[in-house]
Formats: structure tokens, sequence, C-alpha cells
């Protein structure tokens, strides 16, 4: 397969990524985090034994109708990224069959996308069995950003040759851009626990947080990965122990699941202001990157990109201040996530033009 197929494929694969990030957010914003709560399919076909006959015929079938309203987001998620999937596949086999003709098809970020995509599909899996687990959930949403970047970055070593710009220029941002790019990931990743953790609404009030919010905050509980003593027994659930959770959740009663999140209130708050203020940190850092290269005299292409990230940069800040002004209006919420890992590529942009692409030829 020659370099052009790989790197139109690659393209296309950063669209596929990108969509199931937005489909995921979409996900989880709308409470159909648990809309299907089989897997791989959506609602399986359980034969209630005589043991439970307490629960009424029709009470479960208002009940499966009810969930079943939630569950094409939730589908549609799976199937997109099942696409994903696929294309990773073919990349691979594509990458190893044209690299015999051409020596100069880098290979190493296929061999990477290959098992990460796997693990990926198993992130999803757990996200379902174990009921929203909050690090589980931040885990998958890392493992779709992890594979948009990497598509990405195959499809800049896959790039013709045509990015100029002296290596003494370039030095002047490396630092920078790679503290940068550094903080953006650590901000996703606050912004995947915040989410996974129902504390986006924890705070309505800017800048901070509400009123008496450092009396209010509880950090110690705020970061704790295993909430609740979660145990990894729990990945060995019976087919009947699933299938009585999923009648007592249409009965209403309580089960074991993390769905609307399970931390106290002064610990969403806690979440909520480790994000906000990281954003700023964030706002800051990028912004001086941003002026700095947009004043960059001898090279029009780092000034181009410079605007770039000034113009997503600001963006993002204003869809994160209407998702608290507004009160987290869905669609708003689902480009703030988007928002993100765009602003995500347009940092790893930058660290290729002036980190990584001195480094010899295209890494193979």
């Amino acid at each position: 397969m020659q370099k052009r197929t790989l790197r139109r494929l690659a393209v296309f694969g950063c669209f596929l990524a990108l969509c199931v990030i937005l489909l995921g957010a979409w996900t989880r914003l709308s409470d159909a985090g648990l809309g299907c709560p089989d897997w791989p399919g959506c609602y399986g076909h359980y034969t209630v034994p005589s043991d439970v006959e307490f629960i009424n015929a029709a009470e479960l079938k208002y009940n499966q109708k009810f969930e079943a309203e939630k569950a094409w987001p939730e589908m549609i998620h799976r199937y997109f990224a099942t696409g994903i999937g696929l294309l990773i596949v073919i990349l691979f086999i594509g990458a190893l069959v044209g690299r015999r003709k051409d020596a100069s098809i880098p290979i190493v970020l296929p061999c990477i996308l290959l098992p990460l995509v796997i693990f990926q599909g198993l992130l999803g899996m757990w996200t379902v069995t174990l009921k929203v687990h909050p690090f589980i959930v931040m885990a998958h949403l890392l493992g779709g950003f992890s594979i948009l970047t990497l598509l990405f970055l195959y499809v800049l070593q896959l790039r013709p040759k045509i990015v100029s710009l002296s290596q003494v220029v370039a030095k002047k941002f490396k630092t920078l851009a790679m503290a940068g790019l550094v903080l953006v990931v650590i901000q996703i990743a606050l912004g995947g626990w915040t989410a996974s953790n129902y504390a986006a609404t924890a705070c309505t009030e800017l800048p901070f947080c509400n009123t008496g919010w450092t009396e209010n905050a509880d950090f110690g509980g705020a970061f704790d990965l295993w909430q609740k003593g979660f145990e990894f027994d729990e990945f060995k659930l019976h087919e009947l122990e699933k299938m009585q959770a999923d009648l007592a959740h249409a009965r209403g009663e309580t089960f074991i699941n993390y769905e609307g999140g399970v931390l106290e209130h002064s610990e969403k708050v806690a979440i909520h202001v480790t994000h906000r203020i990281g954003a700023y940190i964030v706002f800051i850092v990028i912004g001086l990157l941003a002026v700095l290269l947009i004043r960059e005299r001898d090279s029009v292409l780092l000034r181009h990109i410079g605007r770039a990230v000034a113009v997503i940069l600001i963006g993002q800040m204003l869809l994160g201040i209407s998702n608290i002004v507004f009160g987290l209006p869905l669609y708003v919420a689902v480009a703030h996530n988007g928002g993100g890992a765009i602003l995500l590529l347009a940092l790893i942009m930058v660290n290729f033009v002036v980190n990584w692409q001195f480094r010899g030829k295209n890494v193979s």
C-alpha cells in the first residue's frame, strides 16, 4: 500500500476517532452510559428463574422500553468505535505490506495503534460491565484521545516534504510547546475525571466556584480512583448476577453502579475546582505560546499555527464558560469535549514542527 493511500486512511481514521469522542461525550452527558446494559449487543434475553417471580412482567417490559430510549446513542457509539477498529486493522496490514516495497513507510505507530484499539474495546466493555466506574470511564476517554493523537501523528509522518523550518527558529519554542502539550493532556484527564464523576455542575459561579467553596471542598476523597472499595472481583460477575442486577434496576432498587456519581458534593466541588484552575493555567501557558508563535517573524508557518492555536484556545475557554453560565447544555458540553480534542491536535502539530520533525527522516 502506498504512502498516499495510508495517509488518506489515517485522515479518515482521525475523522472517525473525533466522531467517537463526540459520541462518547454525548452518551455520558445524556445519561445513556448504561442505556445498553449488555455486551457486545444491547438487550439480552434473560430467562427469569422461578425464585424471582416477584418481578411483574408488565413492569419489566415498561422499564425496558424506557431504557431502550437511551440505548440508541450508546449503540451508535459502539458502531463507530467498531468502524475505527476495523480501519486500524486495515492500516496496520497496509503499512506492513507497503513496507516491503517502500522502506520509508513508518510502521511503529500502526503497531502501537493495533493493541491500543483492542485495549480500548476492553475498556468499553468494562465501562458497561462495571457500571460506568469513574476510573474505567476516564481511562476509556483517554484511550479515545490517544487513538486520535496517534492517527494524527501518523498523518504528519506520512506528509509530503513541505515543512520548512530552521532548527534555530524551532529551538525558541521547544520547551514551551512541550510544556503546553503536557498541560493539555493533564487537563483532558481532569476533564474526564470531572465528567465521569458527574462533577460538571458542582460549581455554578465564576471564576472559581460557589461562595464558600474553600470550606466545602474535600480534596482528600476527590481523587480516590477505586471508589467504594472497588475490587477487580467485580470482573467475574456471572450471568445470573448480571440478570439480577438488571431486574433490580427495572424495579428501581439499589444496585451497585456509578451512574450519576457516588462521591459527596464536597468531593465533586474539589474535582470541579481543580479542573477549572487547570483551565486557567492552560489558558495562560498556551496563550503565551500562541502569542510568541504569532510574533515569530522568521516563519510564516509558525505564525499561521499560532493564530489557529489562539482561535481554538479562545473558543474552548468560551465553551467552558458557557457550560457554567447556561447550566451544562448538552450541545455545548459535547462541543467542549471536541474542542479539547482539537486543541490537543493543535499542540501535537506545534510539537511536531518544532520538536519532532528534526529527528532524522520519518520515524520508522
